[in-house]
């Protein structure tokens, strides 16, 4: 069974890194081991998946380094995959995947690297280490994309030939839907929200997240529903923003911060609809892969990979960026309509059944780990 080191900038509880904690509790029944280590060290901020980790059966472990320029960094990357037992390295995230590469060579590993976004234009030393992140990754055995619009948009930012490297490919991201399942559940009793219709915006508050648009709309919302509530779970640096905007809003009472919360299958499951109002920069937004595993209709942005998870008036509804107006006739139209919640529901999950397994999502990813493992030409056959 080949044995794979998984790799990841921190434990923080981002869409990128709660994907790892689910492919850990599905890695068995695909047909590989994993062991998953961070690059930075533990701290409050970069430690909250650990409790996800360790639910999935796997056992966080951290390497200490904190920048990429590290000039120790590749050296002890390398003792600690040898040190690991791994057969290859897959790496999420851009600090990982720069050092993973030349790590896993040192180590006599071959190194794979997964890309979680849709390039976007970026300032200064972001656009830096996002290029050097994609021209030390296309260096390893696989450069995953986890949809083609992701692909496509590296391919037209950084190939001026616009040719795809045969080495780049696309496997979808799968979530866990043994435990994103339908069923009952009650809203944490701390939030307050017990008997209320509840719209849960799952994310990090971070701009391109566009929270502050759902509560640009919260009051079209209130307006029609006011026993309606907006729960927003999640943390960020924009927060405080999100904070000021609510109080200046007077949406003090329409509106809930939960923080970041570990358990967000049962938050899910206990929400009306789930709404992901992004603006830009959306791949595959695993929240609404789990959103729909529970059953849940949603309202997101008509950007990125979304429409491949989300098909608009079936299993949720789609909205045009940034437009407050559609968000709130959307929200309002599905509140009003719990039957139609019901049957959009029904059919998102069995959606992603079809499309968004985490087993079918590993055990494409085993094939990838068992060629690298053999150390199989890139495009020749098993």
């Amino acid at each position: 069974m080949v044995r794979v080191l998984t790799l990841v900038d921190a434990f923080r509880l981002g869409g990128a890194e709660t994907l790892i904690a689910q492919l850990g509790r599905v890695a068995g029944t695909a047909g590989f081991e994993m062991d998953v280590l961070s690059l930075l060290p533990p701290s409050d901020e970069h430690s909250k998946l650990e409790p996800l980790l360790r639910e999935s059966g796997l056992t966080p472990r951290y390497l200490g380094i904190r920048r990429t320029l590290d000039p120790r960094a590749p050296r002890l990357l390398a003792a600690a995959i040898k040190e690991s037992g791994a057969d290859v390295v897959h790496a999420h995230l851009e600090m990982a995947m720069t050092l993973a590469v030349p790590a896993a060579k040192l180590a006599g590993r071959k190194a794979l690297c997964t890309f979680h976004h849709v390039h976007r234009p970026l300032p200064g030393r972001a656009a830096w280490r996002e290029k050097l992140a994609v021209e030390v990754a296309s260096r390893s055995y696989r450069t995953i994309f986890v949809s083609e619009a992701s692909r496509a948009s590296f391919a037209e930012k950084y190939r001026k030939s616009g040719r795809i490297p045969k080495n780049w490919v696309v496997v979808h991201n799968g979530v866990d839907l043994a435990h994103f399942s339908p069923g009952p559940s009650l809203m944490p009793p701390e939030f307050g929200l017990t008997g209320r219709p509840v719209v849960t915006v799952l994310a990090a508050h971070r701009d391109f997240k566009g929270i502050t648009h759902a509560v640009r709309a919260w009051p079209l919302v209130r307006a029609a529903r006011p026993d309606a509530r907006l729960l927003l779970v999640g943390a960020g640096n924009e927060t405080e923003n999100l904070g000021r905007q609510v109080t200046e809003a007077g949406l003090q009472d329409d509106v809930v911060f939960a923080g970041a919360r570990s358990d967000v299958a049962a938050i899910l499951r206990a929400s009306d609809v789930v709404l992901l109002p992004s603006t830009y920069g959306e791949n595959l937004p695993t929240v609404l892969i789990e959103a729909a595993g529970c059953a849940r209709p949603v309202v997101a942005s008509r950007i990125g990979g979304i429409p491949d998870i989300v098909e608009d008036g079936v299993t949720g509804l789609l909205t045009p960026p940034g437009d407050a107006d559609a968000i709130a006739d959307a929200l309002i139209s599905l509140l009003d309509d719990p039957s139609r919640r019901a049957a959009m529901g029904v059919t998102a999950r069995s959606h992603v059944e079809q499309h968004f397994d985490a087993v079918n999502w590993a055990r494409q990813l085993r094939g990838l780990y068992e060629e690298a493992a053999a150390g199989r030409p890139v495009g020749t056959a098993a």
